[in-house]
């Protein structure tokens, strides 16, 4: 049996890496190091400070969007873009079951329910055929997700929206500097919400912005995100005595300046950092394509995405053997996150049954290492630990 091949690591064999490749890293570099001690020179460390508006102007022109905002994270945005439309209580959002938990928590946040969608079994993406049999008289809003940097089908999903008056918040934090239809996402929805956590494209270690071309919306959202003040408007045109009014309820979710500084020094890097991340894709699938048993990552027609995971399909029985295996060879692989309705918190929504598309892509999936400072030789040992286990 294959699975006692004594030239596999796992079995007392010689690893293909005696350094283990790590399944992603952040690129920062001496541009980065270089922002980040600058700003902190000027002694403007607090939150939303000039470095922040350069990033959300620069990022705003990057996007094609006429507001970015900076944030604590993408779970802050996701809440705001909830409280922002103060729905009503106990009305629905509609999310994808294979997500993280963060896309429902925002409209849990706000006291509104969440109905999990089943997604495509070939994408992970919310299944576009499945959308109109969950809305009901109660639902008020619709939140897909981008898995992987691939980008959900938003012009279907806007026109359902539209249909039935819904509000579409585009959780994009796994999709920067992707695009649909030869449009960044960001400009794509009511609402979109991306990540800068240290594991994705780009990364401010923690972080987020919430985006919109809708002005009124975010005008409020300049409020909530600092407390409920006006301090927004206060620091930009200075036109008080030297304070600024509470002006409604709010929380504190703005950045660091410190933050916003390798915010621009990121960006000013992100499309060559995703050309490397397509450079990996693409040699991970000129060198798999052949194996017996073995599913490539598939991109929906009209996107292309930014590479921000690489995943892989395999036997569903075999799944964690491989993963062991892999690790054992010197590649980091990894299973990422369980579908909601397979948590403690949501198990309440369903079960396997009730979301077939979910589990059929969920039960054999594998990431491997992808990030742009992987060089081609480590690249390559990805690909042969892949090839030593599964042929």
């Amino acid at each position: 049996m294959y699975k006692e091949d004594k030239k596999l690591a796992i079995n007392g064999g010689e690893p293909i890496s005696l350094e283990t490749i790590l399944i992603h890293k952040p690129c920062l570099d001496q541009l980065d190091f270089d922002a980040i001690l600058n700003s902190s020179k000027t002694t403007f460390v607090s939150g939303d400070g000039p470095d922040c508006r350069v990033f959300e102007n620069k990022l705003s022109e990057y996007l094609n969007v006429k507001h970015v905002l900076f944030m604590n994270s993408a779970t802050s945005a996701l809440e705001l873009a909830f409280r922002v439309k103060r729905f009503k209580r106990d009305g629905e959002v509609l999310v994808p079951n294979f997500t993280y938990t963060s896309t429902a928590l925002g409209a849990l946040y706000n006291q509104l329910k969440i109905k999990l969608v089943d997604v495509d079994s070939k994408t992970g993406l919310i299944d576009i055929n499945k959308i109109e049999d969950s809305i009901n008289d109660k639902t008020v809003a619709i939140a897909p997700i981008d898995y992987a940097g691939r980008v959900a089908d938003m012009d279907s999903i806007n026109q359902i929206a539209e249909k039935y008056n819904l509000w579409v918040v585009h959780d994009t934090a796994q999709s920067i500097g992707s695009e649909y239809k030869g449009k960044k996402t960001g400009s794509l929805a009511d609402v979109s919400t991306f990540s800068f956590h240290g594991t994705k494209n780009l990364t401010t270690g923690e972080g987020g912005a919430f985006v919109t071309n809708d002005d009124e919306i975010a005008s409020i959202i300049r409020i909530m995100r600092e407390k409920g003040t006006d301090k927004y408007s206060f620091l930009t045109d200075n036109l008080t005595r030297g304070y600024y009014e509470y002006v409604d309820i709010g929380n504190s979710y703005v950045q660091s300046n410190i933050l916003g500084a390798l915010g621009v020094s990121q960006l000013e890097k992100l499309d060559l950092m995703n050309d490397k991340r397509k450079g990996i894709a693409d040699f991970y699938i000129d060198g798999l394509s052949h194996i017996k048993g073995l599913q490539l990552p598939v991109v929906p027609k009209d996107v292309r995405p930014n590479w921000h995971l690489f995943d892989i399909h395999v036997n569903a029985n075999d799944k964690y053997w491989i993963m062991d295996a892999l690790r054992a060879e010197g590649v980091f692989a990894n299973v990422h996150y369980t579908p909601l309705h397979r948590n403690k918190f949501y198990n309440h929504l369903g079960g396997d049954q009730n979301f077939p598309g979910t589990m059929r892509f969920f039960e054999g999936l594998l990431r491997l290492p992808i990030y742009p400072s992987l060089s081609l030789s480590e690249a390559n040992l990805v690909v042969e630990a892949v090839k030593k286990i599964m042929e």
